[in-house]
């Protein structure tokens, strides 16, 4: 459907072209002059130059017509001439009608072989009935030479029907390459916005709701902490269904939420949290994929590790950005697969350009680091 529509589309586009008109005029005045007016000299009379003007016209109005009616233009563009050469009124070796064939070719590639070889077909037949090339050599020529101007049209015009399939093919396959891509990004997106939140959400109300001897103030002090995660968590959610209808993956590439603000969030859990972040300003792009690193980092240690102390490091070393966050919990099991989460990040670290190895610790836990190159990401 897009194949059909593409091809209306740059048939239209060249229809109610100013170039596209004048070129038609100019082969039809060419052919005109070059094959029918030197079919004037000598007497003709009344009915000879009537039947000239009609050829003529209808030759003409068929070049111009090629794009609007491609069937029609070359079925009318074979039928005058082959009377104009019949009627010694005109010598056009079918580029009239070859020029009619192009875009029906064009346009309709699967039937118009069929066409050409009918119409050839026919020609062929009804030059053979009403005059045999044996007995007029100069016919016969003719019927040759218009065989080969429809043979090249046809082929011109299927040969450029093939590019334009093949190049619409291939735009089609990028803009589901790119679908693909951006859905996949958006539900990396979605996944570590709204698992972060709702982790660290579960944690502490969990801890509120089970804490012995937990004061009034205490459990206000959770509630706020509570609804400041869920109020983030909200944000950044509203911010990528807007980016849904930018194209973007989000407001300038940039997290709503800071790494203070995730690691005041894990440490609110419960989690003894160390950290040492000196890094550079980073771009955009760089600076989201560090901030959501570290995001699933902890998002991990909180739900799965069983830890309670984690240690998180952000630094940069030479042209590359490291990103390490260590905990001391039951560490990788062989039979764990990659979740959505880990999934996620490795494609957000690969299409940086960078490296990303999760490991069991020897002091036992999981390291996770990450490096990126600064220089691409800019």
């Amino acid at each position: 459907m897009g194949l059909v529509e593409s091809k209306s589309t740059s048939m239209l586009g060249l229809r109610s072209s100013a170039l596209s008109w004048g070129l038609d005029a100019a082969v039809a005045v060419a052919v005109v002059g070059f094959f029918w007016v030197p079919a004037l000299t000598g007497e003709r009379t009344q009915a000879d130059l009537a039947l000239w003007g009609v050829l003529a016209g209808l030759v003409c109005v068929s070049v111009m017509l090629r794009w609007k009616l491609p069937a029609i233009s070359t079925v009318v563009a074979i039928g005058a001439t082959t009377v104009g050469w019949t009627s010694g009124l005109g010598t056009d070796p079918l580029l009239a009608a070859a020029w009619c064939l192009y875009p029906m070719a064009l346009q309709r590639a699967p039937r118009s072989r069929v066409f050409g070889l009918v119409a050839i077909a026919a020609l062929v037949a009804l030059a053979a009935t009403m005059a045999p090339p044996l007995n007029d050599p100069v016919l016969g020529q003719r019927i040759v030479n218009g065989i080969c101007a429809l043979g090249a049209s046809w082929l011109l015009g299927h040969v450029e029907a093939r590019r334009q399939a093949a190049v619409a093919a291939m735009v089609r396959e990028q803009e589901r390459s790119e679908r693909a891509r951006q859905q996949s990004v958006m539900a990396r997106e979605v996944h570590d916005v709204v698992g972060h939140a709702l982790s660290f959400i579960s944690i502490e109300a969990d801890a509120a709701r089970t804490l012995p001897g937990t004061t009034e103030t205490e459990l206000r002090e959770s509630l706020a902490n509570i609804e400041q995660r869920a109020r983030g968590a909200l944000e950044e959610v509203q911010a990528l269904v807007r980016s849904l209808r930018t194209g973007q993956i989000a407001p300038d590439g940039q997290a709503l939420v800071s790494l203070p603000d995730l690691l005041a969030a894990a440490r609110a859990s419960g989690l003894q949290v160390d950290a040492s972040i000196t890094t550079p300003e980073l771009p955009a792009e760089l600076d989201l994929a560090v901030t959501r690193i570290v995001q699933e980092g902890l998002s991990n240690i909180v739900r799965h590790s069983g830890a309670d102390r984690c240690e998180v490091a952000v630094w940069s070393e030479d042209d590359r950005i490291a990103v390490r966050v260590d905990d001391n919990g039951a560490g990788i099991h062989a039979d764990d697969g990659p979740g959505n989460g880990l999934s996620g990040m490795r494609e957000r670290v690969e299409e940086l350009g960078g490296e990303l190895t999760i490991s069991t610790r020897l002091e036992g836990g999981t390291r996770l680091l990450a490096r990126l190159p600064i220089g691409r990401a800019a």
